[in-house]
């Protein structure tokens, strides 16, 4: 064969893996698994493929942009993706309402979703029906609470959630009802301003102007009022916590968590577990 045919051969060979790779990234996104590369990456448990798809990582959450860990959070999940291509896994559900794929995320053999739980960069966040992992999320959640590390680490200050009552009312004054009481079990004053209080999902609650005396409780309503030294309200115009179960962080200034709690309806009873 002549050195010009063999050229020609090899340009048309070339054309081909080309038209290939093309195809395969022009190709619309399904349920199935596929692999991508990532385009840039949002926050912690957000990043955008080069197809244009956004991509949520299913089974966790981490801190909002703007608050404590957000940035760890977000560094941590660039340096797991990498610069090679990642595998995206779907469960149940193909997108959220945001129209961003739910995606298991794999580099290699490692779950880059179970990684940012096991490190103590994302808490577990896992929505029915997409529960595969379920059992290893919790498991890796345990590990990064029981080492206190990235958003588990404790706060020095002994205020705890005395009460909550997640079942709100009907009416103008309904969501005041649907509300969460926390105390000062220590021996000295404690200033709480711009202490956080955050829900499972993305609802935030950030405290005035607020100093809880030995033994002061303070109650935290949903609804809308005018705050007083026993009260405050968060001004929402819907349901903060889940009635069927959720999870309450309270978190000081510098994002140490002060007390968190989840809870869960069982037979007609809550049951509730510190973290």
């Amino acid at each position: 064969m002549s050195p010009g045919k063999m050229g020609t051969i090899l340009i048309i060979i070339i054309m081909i893996i080309s038209s290939i790779v093309l195809l395969r990234d022009s190709l619309p996104t399904t349920g199935n698994d596929h692999e991508a590369y990532v385009d840039y990456v949002s926050d912690g448990d957000t990043f955008k493929i080069t197809s244009g798809d956004r991509v949520r990582l299913l089974g966790i959450n981490t801190e909002e942009l703007g608050m404590p860990h957000a940035e760890e959070a977000k560094n941590k999940l660039i340096e797991l993706l990498g610069d090679d291509m990642v595998r995206l896994e779907a469960d149940v559900e193909n997108t959220d309402r945001y129209d961003r794929l739910l995606r298991y995320v794999w580099v290699g053999d490692i779950l880059v979703n179970l990684e940012m739980v096991r490190q103590g960069y994302a808490h577990v966040y896992v929505l029915e029906p997409n529960t595969r992992y379920w059992s290893e999320f919790k498991e890796a959640e345990a590990e990064a609470i029981a080492a206190r590390t990235g958003i588990w680490e404790s706060s020095a200050f002994d205020v705890e959630v005395a009460d909550i009552k997640p079942v709100q009312g009907t009416g103008a004054n309904g969501l005041n009802l649907e509300r969460v009481t926390f105390r000062n079990n220590g021996t000295e004053t404690v200033n709480i301003t711009n202490w956080v209080v955050k829900d499972e999902a993305a609802h935030i609650y950030q405290f005035g102007n607020i100093y809880l005396s030995p033994g002061q409780s303070i109650t935290l309503s949903t609804g809308s009022g005018t705050d007083t030294n026993s009260t405050v309200y968060w001004g929402s115009d819907t349901s903060i916590w889940n009635n069927d179960g959720d999870v309450i962080f309270l978190r000081d200034r510098k994002g140490h968590l002060v007390d968190g709690w989840r809870y869960w309806e069982n037979e007609g009873k809550y049951v509730y577990q510190m973290y």
